[in-house]
């Protein structure tokens, strides 16, 4: 379950609960859970900037101690407590699937017992993209980045 939390932007302080989730009022007379209401399990890949926590992977589950798994399926955290995308934490995530692209290539080198000098100059080239796409990345989340980077899109 990921509680329609990816690539989402939330407060640095939020937490998935039964209360903010878009189900809540439902559940006041209907709980989708022997747990009801409580607090979530929350494990994630956030990435911090100045006016949020975007989240990059989430997985939110539950377990009551002493209870048997009495997980929500339907916790999905209501829209009033995410903040709209700008421009950086778009240009964050199209980075990141880049990123991700990249090292997938990089493992399907990895797996080859021989390289062909095709091989080695792919490798060569990407791994400068690769870099340089990391630094970009890591910039954006920086205090001065944000505001780089939207001069140069107002610019564009």
């Amino acid at each position: 379950m990921h509680g329609n939390l990816e690539k989402k932007l939330v407060a640095r302080d939020f937490w998935p609960a039964c209360g903010n989730c878009r189900h809540a009022e439902t559940c006041t007379t209907h709980p989708q859970h022997p747990a009801y209401p409580h607090t979530w399990h929350w494990g994630r890949e956030a990435v911090p900037f100045s006016d949020g926590e975007l989240i990059v992977r989430s997985w939110v589950g539950t377990v009551a101690i002493g209870q048997p798994h009495t997980g929500c399926y339907s916790y999905e955290v209501h829209t009033q407590y995410l903040s709209t995308l700008r421009a950086h934490h778009q240009h964050y995530l199209t980075l990141e699937a880049e990123r991700e692209r990249l090292e997938t290539v990089f493992e399907r080198l990895e797996r080859k017992e021989t390289w062909t000098p095709q091989d080695e100059a792919v490798f060569a080239t990407l791994l400068a993209h690769y870099q340089a796409l990391l630094a970009e990345r890591d910039a954006l989340c920086s205090g001065t980045a944000d505001t780089q980077f939207v001069a140069v899109a107002a610019n564009a």
